[in-house]
C-alpha cells in the first residue's frame, strides 16, 4: 500500500513508561496509577439486521467468554488469520491515572496559596506526553509555552 508507514506502538508499554514519567516529572508525587476492573455482568445491544431493533442482553462470565471468541473468530476469518492488513481500523486503548490532592480545594487557595489548576494542568501533560509518546513542549500552543515554564519548568526541559 503507498501510504506513509506508521510507527508500531506497544500499548501494553504504556503504563510502566507512565510510571517512570511519574517519578521524574511529577515533583508532588500527586498521579497514582489506576486500574479499571469492569463489572462480573456485562450489557450487549445489538440488533439482527440493519433495520432490526436493538434488543439489550446482560452477559454472565461463560456468554462473555463465549462471545469474545465469536469476536476473535470473525477478526480471523476477515484478516485470513493475520495475512490482510486492515485499513482504516482504529483501536481504542483507556489508559487511567488518579491525581490526589493533600488538602481541600479551599485550603489549596487560602492556606497554601496554591492554584490546583496548575497541578492538574501539570498532570494532563505528563499524561498526554506519555501516551502521545511527545515532550511536552510540542504538545503546548506558542502563547502557554512562557506560563508552563513559569511554574512547572521540569516538563519544559527535555524530559
Amino acid at each position: 500500500h503507498g501510504g506513509v508507514p506508521s510507527r508500531v506502538i506497544d500499548y501494553t508499554r504504556v503504563p510502566a513508561r507512565m510510571d517512570k514519567k511519574f517519578e521524574v516529572l511529577d515533583i508532588d508525587a500527586a498521579l497514582r496509577p489506576t486500574t479499571i476492573s469492569v463489572g462480573e455482568v456485562w450489557t450487549r445491544t445489538s440488533q439482527a439486521g440493519l433495520l432490526g431493533k436493538p434488543e439489550t442482553k446482560s452477559l454472565e462470565a461463560e456468554e462473555q467468554r463465549k462471545e469474545r471468541s465469536r469476536a476473535m473468530d470473525l477478526l480471523d476469518a476477515l484478516t485470513l488469520s493475520g495475512a490482510l492488513q486492515l485499513e482504516g481500523a482504529s483501536l481504542h486503548v483507556v489508559v487511567a491515572a488518579t491525581h490526589c490532592f493533600d488538602e481541600t480545594l479551599m485550603d489549596s487557595l487560602v492556606k497554601k496559596n496554591v492554584n490546583p489548576i496548575e497541578k492538574i494542568e501539570r498532570s494532563t501533560l505528563i499524561v498526554a506526553s506519555t501516551i502521545y509518546d511527545l515532550p511536552v513542549p510540542a504538545l503546548i500552543a506558542e502563547p502557554q509555552k512562557e506560563r508552563i515554564q513559569t511554574y512547572s519548568p521540569m516538563l519544559m526541559d527535555g524530559q
